[in-house]
């Protein structure tokens, strides 16, 4: 699964993406058409739950898409499809998507870090749009994504200033998801990885199916959270688990600490599921 410019860890149900292309980890032809390669293989591993995006580079997650291809000659439409299509694939991968951005994010690599479901920035981030300097919007849903998640005159001014953001300043307007010190990315990311692996895939469809409908269509996506209660509450797996919860502490004093309770509960599944194993192999 490895590329020229794409390394691929695997590990149980997580997956980490270093990219290391060149001196500014530039979004050419080449690097979008190994990124596509990678997640469509990806896409393939039905026990996947998280794929982390990282950048090998020392400065950039990505300065932006190569601009020799912003023409309307045919390699130049063939490179800007490939891009938009990769923005494309990046928002519907199966699996739960990180961005870990601890350098400068611009342009069509700001683009495939706002594609991400996750985006966690460091003190070292930046991100940027900056395309109106060359005559020209964003290309990659960098414009749209400034205004959904800035406000029309926070996207105005970060769009037509072409100035950078910091990570702390986009964390504060809610452009990303966190501002985390990078010596705490590590430490984070187990934190927050570690539950998303126990989930089934169709969790992660059913959550990301109901924020998805709530940002377009507020009392749609109430019902919608509602049908999916009812029919997960009469499921026999909702019931071992409300089961283990309640075995753990629930609803006593030790939901003060409910990261732990909830950590015993995986441990009991994870011990149930081999002993489930082991007879099955008797």
């Amino acid at each position: 699964m490895n590329t020229n410019s794409v390394n691929v860890q695997k590990e149980a149900a997580v997956a980490t993406v270093n990219i290391n292309h060149g001196e500014v980890n530039l979004l050419t032809n080449e690097l979008i058409t190994e990124l596509q390669q990678v997640l469509a293989e990806l896409n393939k591993d039905n026990q996947l739950r998280v794929i982390i995006f990282r950048s090998s580079n020392q400065h950039f997650f990505s300065a932006h898409l190569d601009v020799t291809v912003i023409n309307r000659k045919e390699e130049g439409i063939t490179g800007t499809k490939n891009f938009m299509q990769l923005i494309e694939d990046v928002r519907n991968t199966h699996a739960i998507t990180f961005a870990i951005v601890d350098g400068a994010a611009r342009g069509g690599g700001n683009e495939f870090v706002m594609a991400c479901d996750i985006a966690y920035g460091t003190e070292n981030a930046v991100f940027g749009q900056p395309e109106i300097s060359t005559n020209i919007p964003p290309g990659g849903q960098g414009t749209v994504q400034a205004a959904r998640r800035l406000g029309r005159t926070r996207a105005l001014e970060y769009l037509l200033t072409s100035a950078d953001m910091d990570a702390r300043t986009a964390e504060q307007f809610g452009y990303i998801t966190r501002f985390i010190p990078s010596d705490s990315i590590e430490q984070t990311l187990e934190k927050v990885v570690t539950p998303l692996t126990f989930l089934e895939q169709r969790d992660i469809e059913m959550i990301k199916e109901i924020v998805d409908l709530a940002i377009k269509d507020e009392k749609a996506a109430i019902e919608l959270e509602k049908e999916r209660f009812i029919e997960r509450a009469g499921e026999e797996k909702t019931q071992y688990l409300i089961g283990k919860v309640l075995k753990h502490g629930a609803q006593t004093s030790r939901e003060i600490h409910i990261s732990e309770l909830l950590a015993d509960v995986a441990a009991d599944v994870m011990q149930d599921m081999a002993n489930m194993n082991q007879d099955s192999t008797n």
